[in-house]
C-alpha cells in the first residue's frame, strides 16, 4: 500500500500543470471576494500556526477588502480541518493552512479520507521553521555527537518524545536511528506541549520537535543539541545542524495556504499574489519573524513542485526505515 503512495509522485506534476489550464467561472472570480472567507486551522488555538494564521488573516482581510475569519478545527493530526476544506465548495471562500503533515499523512495513513494531491490546490507557501533535537538539562551529553556515542554505548536506553506517531519529529527520529546506527525508543505524545512537560522534568531524555524552541533553550529548560534544517536556524544561530554534525538529515516544518482542488485559477492567483505582498512587506515579515518562523513565500506552481520533492524525500525515509502505516 505504501508503494502505491510512492508512485503518486506523478500526481504532483499533473497538479502543477493544471494551474495553467484552469480558467473557470470568470464572472464570479471578477467579483471575488464578495463574502467572508473562512481560513481553517486544523490544529488547536494558541500555537505558532494559530498565531501566524491570525496575522495573515488580518492582513489578507485588509488587502482583499473582505473579512477573513480564522476557524480552528483540530483533530486527527490535522486531518479533520484539512478534509473539511478539501471537500468544500471550490469558490475561494474556504481555505486551509496546512503543510508537512499533508505529505507525512499521505505516506503513513493508507485510510486517509481524502487525497491531498487530488483534493487540494496549492496556493502559496507561507513560512518554515527548522526542527530541533533537545535534551533535558541533566542529560549526560551536550552535543549530538556525544548523544549518539551514549546511545551506542547504552543500546535501547535512550528515548525521544514527539508530538505523536507519524509526526515530523517521529520521522526525523527514525531517520537519525537509521543513519547513525542507533536505536532510540520513540515515545509519542498527543501534541508538543505534553512532550515538553516530560522532557523538561527529565522523564524522557530527548525531544525531537518541529520547532526550534528558542525560548525554552534560552531559559535553560532544555539543552539544544542540533537543528534539523539544512542551514542554521535564525532563532538558534549557535546550534549546529545535523548535517554539520555529519548526518545528511534535512527535515523542517513548513506551512502553506491550500484551497479545494477545483478553485478557479484567477482566485488562486489573486490569493497567491496578496500573500506574496504581505510576506514581502517589512511589517508583515517582521510579525512572522517575531513568531520564530522564517517567512518563505513560494507561488502556487513552485509550492506544488516543492511538495513533490518533499513526497520523494519522506517516501525514501519511510522505505529505508521500514516505518509501519498508522491505522
Amino acid at each position: 500500500m505504501l508503494e502505491h503512495a510512492f508512485l503518486r509522485r506523478r500526481d504532483w506534476v499533473a497538479l502543477a500543470g493544471a494551474f495553467a489550464a484552469v480558467g473557470l467561472a470568470v464572472g464570479q472570480t471578477r467579483r471575488y471576494p464578495a463574502e467572508v472567507i473562512r481560513l481553517v486551522i486544523p490544529f488547536p488555538s494558541g500555537g505558532v500556526l494559530d498565531a501566524m494564521a491570525r496575522v495573515l488573516a488580518r492582513r489578507l482581510a485588509t488587502a482583499l477588502g473582505q473579512a477573513v475569519v480564522v476557524d480552528n478545527r483540530p483533530g486527527a493530526g490535522g486531518n479533520i480541518g484539512t478534509e473539511y476544506v478539501a471537500h468544500s465548495k471550490p469558490d475561494g471562500y474556504s481555505l486551509v493552512i496546512s503543510g508537512a503533515s499533508l505529505v507525512t499523512a499521505m505516506l503513513l495513513q493508507p485510510r486517509l479520507p481524502f487525497n491531498p494531491m487530488r483534493d487540494l490546490a496549492p496556493v502559496a507557501m507561507l513560512a518554515s521553521t527548522p526542527g530541533s533535537i533537545v535534551a533535558y538539562p541533566g542529560a549526560p551529553f551536550t552535543t549530538i555527537g556525544e548523544m549518539i556515542a551514549y546511545a551506542k554505548a547504552h543500546p535501547r536506553k535512550l528515548s525521544f518524545a514527539t508530538a505523536g506517531n507519524g509526526s515530523l519529529g517521529h520521522m526525523l527520529g527514525e531517520w537519525l536511528n537509521h543513519d547513525a546506527g542507533i536505536d532510540l525508543l520513540h515515545v509519542p505524545y498527543k501534541g508538543g506541549s505534553a512532550a515538553a512537560i516530560d522532557v523538561i522534568a527529565g522523564r524522557v531524555p530527548l525531544w525531537i520537535d518541529v520547532a526550534a524552541n528558542r525560548e525554552m533553550v534560552l531559559a535553560g529548560k532544555v539543552r539544544a543539541l542540533a537543528v534539523t534544517s539544512r542551514r542554521r536556524a535564525q532563532a538558534l544561530p549557535d546550534v549546529p545542524t545535523l548535517i554539520e554534525s555529519g548526518y545528511d538529515i534535512d527535515g523542517f516544518t513548513w506551512w502553506a495556504l491550500m484551497a479545494p482542488a477545483a478553485t478557479p485559477r484567477d482566485i488562486v492567483e489573486r490569493l497567491s499574489a496578496e500573500i506574496g505582498g504581505i510576506i514581502a512587506s517589512p511589517a508583515g515579515r517582521d510579525e512572522l519573524v517575531r513568531l520564530a518562523v522564517e517567512p518563505d513565500f513560494r507561488p502556487a506552481a513552485d509550492l506544488a513542485a516543492f511538495m513533490g520533492s518533499e513526497l520523494d524525500k519522506w517516501g525514501r525515509v519511510v522505505r529505508e526505515t521500514n516505518m509501519p502505516p498508522i491505522e
